[in-house]
């Protein structure tokens, strides 16, 4: 059954029940929003990729349910039923392929910043981090608040630059301010242009001409 560690952090292992699986991934998930410091002091460096792994895996669908559910506020029961079915087949793939490669990412920060830990320590790192992301994404229902979100998930990763990789807590944060920023000044521009041209496709050719000027205007 489940053998919690030493540190609060649950491990999950062959043989679990279902229930016991969800109670370590709501109290690992209550230890990252409630007791970052504390939860990211004590946090295992090692014991394979399966927890980690798992609890990405089922945060993320429960990020899409709480997405669907926004869906069907807005477009009616059946654009939430359509939105949870694409979600729910692409999300297991979608949380696989971009736990890895933003661990990647992270990873090469935290080596270039000094940190001598194993690319295994990263995944855990990251994965854990996700765990605010149930609690923001219901903060981006709500206008600007999806910002302090994306601030909150940065200052998770310094919080686990310094207490996880032992790098300096100035150089944590300069890193990390300088990388949001760069990442939200991308993301913003990425939604306007998605937007304009989502909005401008199929108009006739002079109307896609009278739209480039006020789509300029209301760039950063």
């Amino acid at each position: 059954m489940l053998a919690p560690e030493r540190t609060g952090v649950g491990s999950m292992r062959a043989g679990d029940t279902i229930a016991a699986i969800l109670r370590v991934i709501g109290d690992t998930a209550l230890g990252v929003i409630l007791r970052p410091v504390s939860f990211f002091q004590t946090m295992p460096k090692t014991g394979g990729f399966r927890t980690p792994f798992v609890f990405l895996l089922v945060i993320g669908l429960f990020d899409m349910l709480l997405l669907s559910l926004f869906e069907g506020f807005v477009m009616g029961p059946a654009g939430a039923l359509g939105f949870a079915g694409h979600a729910l087949a692409l999300a297991p793939l979608a949380l696989t392929l971009s736990g890895f490669v933003l661990t990647t990412v992270f990873f090469v920060f935290w080596r270039l910043m000094g940190s001598s830990q194993s690319y295994e320590t990263s995944y855990r790192t990251f994965a854990y981090s996700y765990g605010i992301s149930p609690v923001t994404t219901v903060m981006g229902f709500v206008p600007h608040l999806a910002l302090v979100g994306f601030v909150w998930w940065f200052a998770l990763l310094i919080i686990a630059s310094v207490y996880v990789h032992g790098i300096d807590r100035i150089k944590a944060t300069v890193v990390f301010t300088v990388l949001g920023l760069a990442l939200m000044v991308f993301l913003n521009h990425a939604e306007r242009y998605a937007l304009h041209h989502g909005l401008t496709q199929g108009l006739p050719r002079q109307e896609r001409a009278a739209a480039k000027p006020a789509a300029r205007s209301t760039r950063i």
